[in-house]
C-alpha cells in the first residue's frame, strides 16, 4: 500500500483513508493468525509466541503508513530516525532480556518497545504533516480493493524463494537446506539496504507524471536500474573473493557451512533480482498499470514452479540459486518490456487528466 500511496498524485484517497485501511489490514492479520495457530498442530508456548511475535511485526505494518506520509512530505529523515531508534533499542531489549528470563519475554520486550516508539515518536511527528479529514467505508474498501492485486505481486515474490526452499528441503533434507539459509541469507542486506536507499525514487516518479515530464521518468528508470545491477555486480565480485573468510566470521569457522561459500555470488544476483523487481513495482504502480505488474510477477512463478525440480536434481545446491535467477530474471524481462510499452501506448499518461 505504501507505493500506492506516495504515487497517489491525485489524492484519490486522504491521510485518514489510508491509516483506517491499514489498521483494518492489521487487524485481520491478527485474527487470521490467531485462528491459524489453534487450527495447527502446536504447543500452547509456541501459540503465544507466534501471536507475540505477530503483534510485534504489525507494528512495523502499523508505522508503514505514517512512513508514507513522510515520505509523501519528503521527510525521509523522520522514516531513518525511527528504523535506527527502533533497531537499536529493540534488539537491546531482546538481548537483555533473553538472557535473564525466556524467549517468550524476549519477544514481548521486543514488541513493547518497538510499539511505544511507533505511538509516541512516529504518529507523534506525523501528526505535524498528515492532512486528516473525513472518510468514508466506502473509499476506504475501495483502497483495499485496488491495493489486493499488490499484496499478490508481494506474494509472488515469497512464492518464488519459499518454493525453490521447500523443493530443495523435499530432495535433499532439512539440514542440507540449513546449510543454504545460513550461506545465503547474509546477502539480504544488499537486497534491504538498496530498497531503503531508492524508497524516495517514488516521489520522483509521482513528480514527473504531475509535471508531465516523461523524459525524466524514463531517464530516472533506466539510471536507477543500471545502478541497481552495479551494486549487485560489485558485492557478487566481493562475495566471490572473500565470501569463505565473511561466514568464518559469521559463524565461527563452522566447517559444515564454509565449503559452500560458492553460493554467495549467485545468492547475491536473487537479492540484486529481487531489488530490481521492487524496483519495478514502484515504477509500474505509479504508472497504475498494476495489471501488468501482476502478470509479470506470475510469469515468474510459474518458471520457478517449471524448473525447481529439474534443476535442483541436476545441480544440487547451485540449482537453487539457478531456479532464482532465471524466474526473477524471467520476471523482470517482462516487467521491463511491459513498462515501456505501456508508457508508449497511454499517450496521457503524462499529462493531468
Amino acid at each position: 500500500m505504501r507505493v500506492f500511496q506516495v504515487s497517489d498524485i491525485k489524492g484519490d484517497y486522504n491521510d485518514s483513508e489510508y491509516v483506517i485501511a491499514r489498521v483494518l489490514t492489521c487487524v485481520a492479520s491478527l485474527l487470521l493468525c490467531i485462528i491459524f495457530v489453534f487450527i495447527t498442530d502446536f504447543t500452547s508456548f509456541q501459540r503465544i509466541i507466534i501471536i507475540c511475535y505477530l503483534f510485534f511485526r504489525l507494528s512495523e505494518a502499523f508505522v508503514d503508513v505514517f512512513h508514507g506520509i513522510d515520505q509523501k512530505n519528503w521527510r525521509m529523515d523522520y522514516v531513518g530516525i525511527s528504523l535506527a531508534i527502533r533497531g537499536v533499542l529493540m534488539l537491546a531489549a531482546f538481548i537483555v532480556v533473553l538472557r535473564f528470563f525466556d524467549l517468550l519475554h524476549a519477544v514481548i520486550a521486543m514488541a513493547a518497545i518497538t510499539w511505544i516508539i511507533v505511538v509516541f515518536y512516529d504518529v507523534q511527528k506525523t501528526k505535524k504533516l498528515a492532512r486528516y479529514s473525513t472518510y468514508a467505508y466506502k473509499k476506504i474498501f475501495s483502497l483495499l480493493k485496488r491495493c489486493f492485486p499488490l499484496m499478490l505481486v508481494t506474494l509472488c515474490a515469497i512464492v518464488i524463494v519459499s518454493f525453490t526452499r521447500y523443493t530443495l528441503d523435499e530432495i535433499y533434507g532439512t539440514e542440507l537446506h540449513g546449510i543454504y539459509a545460513s550461506v545465503t541469507n547474509p546477502v539480504v542486506v544488499v537486497q534491504v539496504g538498496i530498497s531503503v536507499l531508492l524508497a524516495p525514487i517514488a516521489n520522483l516518479f509521482a513528480t514527473y507524471l504531475k509535471d508531465g515530464n516523461k523524459a525524466k521518468f524514463i531517464k530516472v528508470f533506466i539510471l536507477t536500474l543500471a545502478f541497481i545491477i552495479a551494486v549487485t555486480f560489485v558485492f557478487a565480485v566481493l562475495s566471490h573473493f572473500f565470501g569463505g573468510w565473511g561466514l568464518g566470521v559469521l559463524y565461527n569457522n563452522d566447517s559444515k557451512i564454509i565449503p559452500y561459500a560458492f553460493l554467495l555470488p549467485g545468492a547475491t544476483a536473487i537479492a540484486g533480482l529481487t531489488a530490481s523487481l521492487w524496483f519495478m513495482n514502484v515504477a509500474l504502480t505509479a504508472l497504475r498499470d498494476i495489471k501488468g505488474l501482476l502478470i509479470g510477477n506470475i510469469i515468474g512463478v510459474i518458471i520457478c514452479v517449471a524448473l525447481a525440480n529439474v534443476l535442483l536434481n541436476n545441480y544440487d545446491l547451485l540449482g537453487a540459486n539457478f531456479v532464482m535467477i532465471i524466474s526473477m530474471s524471467s520476471a523482470l524481462l517482462c516487467l521491463c518490456i511491459r513498462l515501456f510499452w505501456f508508457i508508449n501506448k497511454k499517450h496521457d499518461l503524462f499529462a493531468m487528466q
